[in-house]
C-alpha cells in the first residue's frame, strides 16, 4: 500500500486496472486490487452491486449542489452510502450505470445529523396541493432551513430507450428574507416567503407550504433544519413513481444480460 502526497492521483477515487484508489481520513492511499468481479453474478450479487452503484450515482449528483450534510461515521459519502440502503432497488444495465444514469427513489435521505427531524406529508389546501410539516412561525424565524427540490428528467437516446437522470436543487431559506424567487431550470418557485412557497397556518399552528409544484409526479422534496454546523436526517417526499419500471424481473433480467447474464440463484 502507498500514500499519494500530490500529483495526478491526488483527486481520483476508484479502480484503475489492478490498482485501486481509495481516501481516508484526508489522505490518498493505492493498492493493490485483490478483488476481481466475475463475469457472472447470482441474483444476490447482482441486487448488492446495483444498489452501490446506483446510490454510488446519487451521491454523485447530490455532490454536485455542495450540500452533503451526513454526520457520524468515517466520512459524508460512508454515512450516506450507509443510510440509502433502505430504498427499493433498482436494476439499470452496466452501461446506464456507467453513464451515471439515476432516479428519484422514495425515502432517499439528503441530510443525516443529531437535530430533531422534520415531519412532512401531502395534503391540499383549499383544493391546492400543499406540503404540511410539523414546524411552526417560531421555528422558521428561529431556524435556517434547506429545501431540497429533486426532478426526475427522462431523455431518449436514438433507439428510443429511456435515459433517466436526477436533478437536484438546494434552496437556502433565512429568515429575513421576506420574499425570493428562484428560477431552477425548469421549475419555478415564485413568491418564496422566508417561511416558503406561500405558507399558510394549520388549525394545529403548524406550517403547510402550498403551491402547484408539490402536485407534480416527477419532483421530490426534503426540508432540512440547520443549526450550530449540525442538520436533522431528513428522506426524500415525493408522488414520483417512475423508478418502478426499474423494480421488475425483466428489468432485472435485462441488467443481469449486460453483466453476461446470471450464475443462478
Amino acid at each position: 500500500m502507498a500514500k499519494v502526497t500530490g500529483g495526478i492521483l491526488k483527486n481520483v477515487e476508484g479502480h484503475l486496472g489492478d490498482i485501486t484508489v481509495y481516501k481516508r481520513g484526508g489522505k490518498t492511499f493505492v493498492r493493490q486490487s485483490h478483488i476481481h468481479q466475475p463475469h457472472r453474478l447470482s441474483r444476490k450479487q447482482l441486487a448488492l452491486r446495483e444498489q452501490i452503484a446506483h446510490n454510488n450515482n446519487l451521491w454523485r449528483k447530490l455532490k454536485e449542489t455542495h450540500h452533503t450534510y451526513f454526520e457520524g461515521g468515517v466520512d459524508a459519502y460512508r454515512r450516506f452510502m450507509s443510510v440509502n440502503t433502505i430504498s427499493p432497488t433498482v436494476y439499470l444495465t452496466k452501461e446506464q450505470l456507467s453513464g451515471n444514469t439515476s432516479l428519484l427513489l422514495p425515502d432517499m435521505a439528503v441530510s443525516d445529523g443529531p437535530l430533531n427531524p422534520i415531519s412532512y406529508q401531502f395534503d391540499e389546501v383549499d383544493g391546492q396541493s400543499a406540503l404540511f410539516t410539523n414546524l411552526t412561525p417560531k421555528d422558521i424565524r428561529k431556524g435556517d432551513y434547506l429545501l431540497y427540490v429533486l426532478q426526475q428528467k427522462v431523455g431518449h437516446c436514438q433507439y428510443g430507450e429511456d435515459l433517466p437522470h436526477l436533478k437536484i436543487y438546494v434552496v437556502p431559506v433565512t429568515p429575513d428574507q421576506d420574499i425570493m424567487i428562484q428560477k431552477l431550470g425548469t421549475i419555478s418557485l415564485v413568491n418564496v416567503p422566508s417561511t416558503l412557497l406561500t405558507p399558510v397556518q394549520s388549525k394545529d399552528g403548524t406550517i403547510a407550504l402550498v403551491g402547484e409544484i408539490f402536485s407534480n409526479p416527477m419532483l421530490g422534496f426534503a426540508l432540512v433544519r440547520m443549526k450550530d454546523g449540525h442538520v436533522s436526517p431528513q428522506r426524500v417526499i415525493s408522488r414520483c413513481t417512475y423508478y418502478e419500471r426499474y423494480t421488475t424481473e425483466e428489468a432485472l433480467q435485462t441488467a443481469a444480460k449486460s453483466y453476461n447474464g446470471l450464475t443462478g440463484e
